[in-house]
Order: C-alpha cells, then structure tokens, then sequence
C-alpha cells in the first residue's frame, strides 16, 4: 500500500515537467521602449540601447511606405514622408513622395533553446542569447503590432512564441498602393536581401 502512495506522488510530481516540455520555446520579446527593455531585466541597458538602435536603423529602410499620406494615417495614425530610398521611389513624372508610419515598438529576437528549453520568457534568471531586433509598427484598428512585412506579431508588449517571434529577413520598404498593410497583393515595389 505504501509503495503505490509513493508512486502516485512521483507521477504527480512528473506531470507539471512533462507539461512544460511540450510548451513552444519563446522566440522574442515585443517591447515599446528602451526602458521596458531594460525593465525586463534580461538585457543590460547597453544591450537595450543596441537593439532600439538596431530596431530603428531597420525602420528607416524597411518600414512600409504608402503613396498616400490619407491611406497611411488611416492605418496607423500619425505618418510621415519617408526618406527616398533610389529607383522604387521614382515615376517617370520624377521623385514620388511616400508615406511611412512610425515605429510603436520593437521586436527583441533570441535563438530557442537559449534558455535550456524550459518554454518561460526571459528574465533575470533565465538569460536568453539576443539574436538582433526589428521595428514594429501599430495599426488603429485592434492596436495589434505588426512587423515591416505586415505579419501581426503580438497584441501588446510581452514574450512571443514560435514564427510570431522570428525576425523577419532584411530587406527593402515595400510601398502599399492600396489595399492597407498586409494586403499581399496591393504591393509595389519588391523585397530584396
């Protein structure tokens, strides 16, 4: 009798474990800011600081672009022109002006499997290896943030999981001519490496 009471406790004891690695590794962190960042307290501030950085200098060349500052403001609110990037930018009537949305937040990437496979979110006790960051950007409507492809990566700030929180590849800004952000086929322009 003894014996099965010491079994059951060692099955119940197993149950919470084996649960736990079957839940999906985190693979980022959605953050507003740099002091979010750091609040998080898996990053040093310079690292906060470096991946912001980072998150920006991909803005300036990937984020979305519009042809018009109507549409872009009814997607995303507040826009602005967007610096010219060369020959996507230009009409045979000469330079266009097009329209980007700002940058509402940042994706921190960091490699599965960084945190020993134990499916929690980073924090000071359970480092993770940064693997680089990139902008996101917030619509109006559901507030949701969405990566420079369109891709909806997180309803707010917090730990992401699985393809939501893979970086996207670098590329070029995609101008949206119509159709609003996401539409696959309302792009002009291209992706490129």
């Amino acid at each position: 009798m003894k014996r099965s009471r010491h079994m059951k406790l060692v099955l119940m004891a197993a149950v919470p474990v084996a649960l736990t690695a079957c839940q999906p590794e985190p693979t980022g962190t959605v953050v507003q800011t740099v002091a979010e960042c750091q609040a998080g307290g898996w990053m040093t501030p310079a690292q906060c600081e470096t991946a912001h950085n980072e998150a920006l200098a991909a803005h300036a060349t990937s984020a979305p672009r519009y042809e018009s500052q109507a549409d872009c403001e009814a997607e995303f609110g507040q826009c602005t022109p967007a610096p010219q990037q060369g020959a996507e930018e230009e009409t045979p009537q000469g330079q266009r002006t097009a329209y980007m949305p700002p940058m509402s937040g940042f994706l921190i990437g960091y490699l599965m499997g960084s945190m020993g496979g134990r499916g929690m979110a980073p924090g000071p006790a359970n480092p993770a290896t940064y693997t680089g960051a990139a902008p996101l950007y917030r619509t109006r409507a559901g507030g949701e943030f969405h990566n420079a492809r369109g891709d909806a990566v997180a309803k707010s700030s917090g730990t992401v999981f699985g393809k939501r929180g893979a970086l996207p590849a670098p590329g070029r800004a995609i101008t949206v001519s119509r159709g609003g952000f996401g539409a696959r086929g309302a792009f002009t322009g291209g992706r490129g490496a």
